[in-house]
């Protein structure tokens, strides 16, 4: 009986599904959402409706080519891990900064860090981000990246 359970219970095990990605494995960092964004945006993909951690990947709700995609993105390497096509959502008009300048400009003019959440609410961009180690939301305008109002997110 005890072979059976030592031979069972690796057989058992094997079949549970378990991925990771190489930076998950060895303790990596994720990666920036700006780079994340970058990357995106140079892939064709913009303007965005709508970013949000799930399940420790990025779910980014953007166009390319004007259809709307819903698509998951690995937080720690950047790569898409699975891409369909999404009701269309409110998003920036064309004159718009792209968001990866809108992000940057957060970042290294306004001293916010950490993105938690970002999405497109009828006339500026919704911002959830820390500054001195606080978590604020904030409204900005999607054509200067001015912040139109910043509060504690509740």
């Amino acid at each position: 009986m005890k072979a059976l359970i030592l031979f069972a219970v690796p057989g058992i095990l094997a079949l549970i599904p378990i991925q990771f990605t190489d930076a998950q494995s060895t303790g990596g960092s994720r990666m920036p959402l700006i780079e994340i964004v970058r990357h995106l945006e140079a892939d064709g993909y913009k303007p965005f409706s709508e970013i949000s951690m799930d399940d420790g990947n990025w779910e980014v709700e953007v166009r390319q080519n004007d259809v709307a995609y819903e698509l998951t993105v690995d937080s720690f390497t950047g790569k898409i891990l699975s891409q369909h096509r999404d009701d269309p959502d409110d998003h920036p008009a064309k004159d718009a900064l792209p968001l990866s300048e809108v992000l940057k400009s957060l970042a290294e003019n306004d001293g916010y860090s950490d993105i938690d959440e970002v999405s497109f609410e009828r006339r500026y961009w919704e911002v959830e981000a820390f500054k001195n180690r606080q978590k604020r939301e904030l409204h900005v305008d999607p054509r200067t990246a001015k912040i139109i109002a910043d509060r504690i997110d509740d």
